[in-house]
């Protein structure tokens, strides 16, 4: 079975460069290419934490415009010929791009898009590319971003 590449999608500049990026690696490689948007289902949580319950319009809002931009994004591969395919899953974005999605996708490499390298940002907000780093059953490239010094 061919390994594919695993580019995380969130709709930020970082993940259009992490995309591109992903597409010339799995251009290289022959691999199929896998789209990941994932819905981060504790912002659609009302209460705390674990104990509130999710808003399902909310969430159901979350998931056509995930949807809608992956369609988006998968078309103009597909024309290029590349094997391309988009995936929504619910959680926590570390853990589904880091451990869930490699083992479901048979992924050989992770693409994920660095939008900043502050370091309040990952003390307070954590660090999606940090975890999957350290967390991945494969190999990471991360996509800088050029205009962060």
């Amino acid at each position: 079975m061919t390994q594919r590449v695993l580019v995380a999608i969130d709709g930020s500049e970082a993940s259009d460069r992490a995309l591109a990026k992903a597409v010339t690696v799995a251009k290289e490689r022959e691999w199929g290419l896998d789209l990941l948007h994932v819905i981060d289902t504790r912002q659609y949580t009302a209460g705390f934490g674990q104990t509130g319950t999710v808003d399902g319009k909310l969430l159901y809002n979350a998931e056509q415009t995930a949807e809608a931009q992956l369609e988006d994004l998968i078309k103009p591969l597909l024309a290029q010929g590349i094997d391309a395919k988009p995936h929504i899953r619910f959680g926590s974005p570390r853990a589904v791009v880091a451990v869930d999605a490699p083992k479901d996708y048979n992924t050989g490499l992770i693409v994920i898009g660095r939008s900043s390298k502050k370091l309040v940002s990952r003390m307070f907000i954590g660090s999606v590319a940090s975890f999957v780093v350290e967390n991945a059953p494969c190999d990471v490239l991360i996509v800088a971003n050029p205009q962060v010094k």
